[in-house]
């Protein structure tokens, strides 16, 4: 079998965007989304950017097959590609993401 190139995967962010679009037409994966993550509809669009958001958008996605399976429709692609999307996501970055912001008395 011929690897795939990497342009040839689907985009992480991409991936959670479409994610997201789902949760909206669910509103208990959008409920639980919101509940494991302590965020809210006002406070998505300020994380929407950040890679370690999407990294965590990526991992709900796959700790729930009927999600993952959806969201591998919406996308055209199969729950593997979603998968290896998020396993090429940089570690170093997701590592350096200032999200989400800390207080800086969280420091002590």
């Amino acid at each position: 079998m011929p690897s795939r190139r990497l342009d040839d995967l689907p985009d992480p962010g991409a991936i959670a965007i479409a994610a997201l679009s789902h949760f909206a037409t669910e509103p208990k994966t959008l409920d639980r989304f919101f509940a494991l993550t302590g965020l809210d509809p006002t406070s998505l669009r300020d994380a929407a950017a950040s890679p370690s958001f999407i990294a965590g958008v990526l991992d709900f996605v796959l700790e729930d097959e009927k999600v993952l399976l959806a969201i591998a429709a919406a996308q055209e692609t199969t729950p593997e590609a979603i998968m290896a999307a998020r396993r090429r996501m940089d570690r170093k970055t997701i590592a350096e993401d200032d999200w989400p912001p800390r207080a800086h008395d969280d420091w002590a």
